[in-house]
């Protein structure tokens, strides 16, 4: 008797109801739900095993080679080339109807809450390995011994398994008010302690529903095959009908009727009773336009609770990714998920979702990592591979050896831009030297502490010297999280240095002090500067219901320089020698639903959902604190927000506006509009408007980006496989300076025109390409606004730019 199992090739997914026979004794049988066999063995002295199954490359594997047990029979996937549709109404579009026709009923949320055991287990690999090439160089000669554990059996491409992590969690939802909980039991991972990331290998990001209408894969929209609108994309055919455990099956496969489009290949395995889908496999190609994705592979399995409730029991998401070029090694990431012990509407689950703080909860308690590894080996559902153990201990191997902190230490210097010495740091090294006009060369160097002298607290700043002003300047900062989950940061620094930052829209920054900076700027326009001398004491509250206060005490100096104002106008007589001194008080709100925080040990990277984010901020500054002349209120707000256009790509908006209420300030102290004086295209100024070159005390403006992704030139055949991506935006805003403060300020004054905006609308339209060669955007970008004669100014202009982008 001859065991194995048929699966596919890329997912390790089993296929059910293959067809497994020999050639020339002419008898077999047929695959389980589980993609297992049982086959008597041939008679024949020579034979061959063939094994079919629908949009499956034919196998046949001779007699010797199936003495092996058990049986693994790889099988690869061929339905992405296209399914022939011969007949005008094939079965496959009827049964297509009846799923979209029953998908409110048999779609999986029919709850008020819910409850799931989830298992989650995420490897990665490395595939398409050189091993002679690997064993031939110089840098990777150390790790000579990884190599003896590529697998070379169960692929045709060898491949090596470097990254394995395993937990078991508790997981809880309710539907109205959504909440999500999860708490982990036990979590087993190699060379990962960063909790920011551990997160991510639960359950609780695990958004993928196939019966959406759209799914979003890499921030890029896709059209499910059980969609409304899905005959308008795919074709559909019916493969086959079977009989398992006396139920019937329709088996229905699905391709795109274009190529270059966001869709799927793939098929399903349709409950012939309730249209209902038992399980269904979409795969993505190169062809869809998705950057480094060489192929992915998505499987929902589903089961049926009670004759009129459907839930999701096993999730797995593959991924090949290709930084490298698709000949070059890639990285295979697999992802799986299983649900167990599933409950709904039970009181336990309530009680536990109160525990909440906030919507999304994750919970990993200390002994989570303690008991990790032992709990799992008693719990979990199928025991590890060969390759999987491997895995398991492969990072941690790495990160002993010398040879590879060396190596990873270069490789985050060249990077990150920071070099590692225990406690503290170093860098970056494209700040260390740079140029402009007041210092001349100008050299800098940082310093700061490292996770490994506190993963709370951060010390950090440098000190920078012109060659021509022959000037010290510089920075230091303290940083410091509160322990736990408690949500309070702190942050105090004093700096003296000169202003070469291009603030953006809502208070956003983009240093131009590096290398790069005097490269891009534009030719023909003065390079203005301020010198700040300041510090400031930040400290912030994140509160569990997704909003955040945060509260800001500072003390700033002002020195402007040539071709700006001078600071001497601000003097109130002769004999004043007094730079300008002023002291605020600013407290900001922030409401951000969904957003998610990365946390890393420098900064905090957030991840916004397709929910609108508030910031509204309110300052005061009183005379005569801390030797401050200046008095004013402010008040500013703004409302962004980013969210898919079904089928026409994405949009990005943000609205804004603000007050200031004072008779006399400096400029430097009034609103600034963000101009941009390089050829670097920045999303949060505006591009042909230059620095300092509008002030108001009161404004109003909007920003918008759409994105087609593609849509437009998809419909020129010659365009679809550049992945290049179209898009337009708009950039307005309206302003207005009081009579005093003009005057004050001397508004017009001398060559460089800094003027108000007059109650006007200056407008900023563009287009332009995006994803050129993948990494690339150019921009076209069209100034609007009534001019006075004799103010010269750019109506037109060219920008780019380049970002990391799938």
């Amino acid at each position: 008797m001859t065991r194995g199992k048929v699966v596919n090739k890329f997912t390790e997914e089993p296929l059910p109801f293959a067809t497994v026979y020999w050639k020339y004794a002419d008898h077999g049988v047929m695959t389980d739900s589980a993609g297992e066999f049982k086959l008597k063995r041939s008679t024949r002295t020579s034979d061959t095993m063939i094994v079919r199954y629908v949009g499956y490359v034919t196998k046949a594997i001779p007699l010797a080679a199936t003495d092996q047990e058990p049986l693994v029979i790889q099988m690869e996937a061929t339905m992405n080339v296209g399914v022939e549709v011969k007949a005008k109404m094939d079965k496959g579009l009827v049964w297509w109807r009846q799923v979209v026709a029953h998908r409110p009923e048999n779609a999986p949320g029919h709850y008020n809450s819910y409850y799931a055991e989830l298992y989650n287990k995420l490897e990665i690999d490395l595939s398409n390995i050189n091993k002679q090439r690997w064993e031939r160089s110089r840098i990777m000669k150390p790790y000579t011994f990884v190599t003896q554990r590529v697998d070379t059996t169960s692929e045709t491409k060898p491949f090596l398994p470097v990254f394995l992590s395993e937990s078991v969690s508790d997981y809880y939802v309710a539907g109205s008010p959504s909440k999500v909980r999860e708490e982990i039991r036990a979590l087993n991972t190699s060379g990962i302690k960063n909790e920011s990331v551990m997160q991510y290998l639960g359950g609780i990001n695990q958004k993928i529903n196939t019966y959406d209408n759209y799914l979003s894969i890499f921030g890029r929209e896709f059209i499910s095959p059980v969609s409304n609108v899905g005959d308008r994309y795919y074709h559909y055919k019916g493969l086959d009908t079977v009989i398992q455990n006396g139920q019937q099956y329709f088996h229905l496969a699905f391709t795109p009727r274009r190529e270059g489009e966001n869709l799927f290949s793939g098929d399903c395995w349709i409950q012939a009773s309730t249209w209902a889908l038992q399980k269904i496999s979409l795969s993505v190609s190169g062809a869809v336009n998705i950057n480094f994705v060489k192929r992915l592979d998505i499987i929902q399995e589903f089961s049926q609770r009670n004759e009129k409730e459907w839930v999701v029991t096993k999730d797995r998401f593959i991924v090949e990714l290709a930084f490298l070029g698709k000949e070059k090694t890639t990285f295979i990431g697999r992802k799986t998920t299983l649900y167990r012990n599933i409950a709904v509407d039970q009181d336990f689950i309530v009680r536990k979702l109160n525990e909440n703080r906030r919507k999304e909860e994750l919970v990993i308690p200390d002994s989570a990592t303690v008991i990790g590894k032992n709990y799992l080996e008693q719990h979990r559902p199928d025991p590890l591979t060969t390759n999987e153990k491997h895995a398991i201990t492969l990072v941690d191997t790495l990160k002993s050896m010398p040879a590879f902190k060396k190596l990873s230490n270069t490789v985050t210097f060249l990077v990150d831009g920071h070099i590692k010495m225990g406690n503290v740091e170093i860098g970056p090294w494209y700040k260390w030297i740079s140029r402009n006009r007041i210092e001349g060369l100008r050299f800098r160097f940082d310093l700061g502490t490292t996770p490994e002298f506190s993963r709370n607290l951060r010390l950090y700043g440098y000190l920078a010297y012109g060659t021509k002003d022959e000037s010290l300047k510089g920075k230091m900062a303290v940083a410091y999280i509160w322990p736990g989950d408690k949500g309070w940061s702190t942050l105090a620094s004093y700096k003296d240095d000169l202003d070469n930052n291009q603030r953006g829209f809502n208070g956003e920054e983009v240093s131009l002090d590096n290398i790069f900076g005097q490269l891009v700027r534009r030719h023909g326009i003065p390079q203005k500067f301020t010198r700040e001398q300041e510090m400031q004491l930040t400290v912030r509250k994140r509160f569990p219901e997704q909003f955040s206060l945060q509260g800001t005490v500072s003390r700033s100096q002002y020195t402007t320089y040539d071709p700006l104002p001078p600071h001497s106008i601000f003097r109130s007589s002769p004999n004043d020698r007094s730079h300008i001194v002023n002291a605020e008080f600013r407290l900001g709100f922030r409401y951000a639903p969904g957003e998610k925080e990365i946390r890393t040990f420098r900064k905090t990277r957030r991840v916004k959902s397709n929910q609108p984010v508030i910031d509204v901020a309110y300052a005061v500054a009183p005379a005569g604190v801390l030797n401050s002349r200046y008095q004013y209120h402010k008040v500013n707000f703004s409302i962004q927000q980013q969210f898919p256009l079904n089928r026409w790509g994405r949009v990005n908006y943000m609205i804004y506006a603000g007050r200031i209420f004072a008779d006399k300030l400096p400029f430097v102290l009034l609103q600034i509009h963000p101009g941009n004086e390089t050829y670097y295209y920045n999303k949060d100024a505006f591009s042909l408007m230059n620095k300092y070159e509008f002030v108001s005390d009161r404004y109003a403006g909007f920003n918008i980006e759409h994105n087609f992704n593609g849509k437009l030139l998809n419909l020129l055949p010659f365009m679809r496989k550049t992945g290049i991506r179209q898009f337009w935006n708009a950039k307005a805003v309206i302003g207005d300076l009081s009579h005093a403060n003009r005057v004050y300020n001397q508004i017009e004054y001398g060559r460089y025109g800094m003027r108000s905006l007059d109650g006007k609308v200056y407008t900023e339209l563009g287009t332009g390409f995006d994803n050129i060669f993948r990494f690339f955007r150019v921009d076209a970008v069209w100034r609007l606004y009534p001019q006075k004669g004799n103010v010269s100014y750019s109506s037109f202009g060219l920008f780019g730019s380049f970002r990391l982008q799938f």
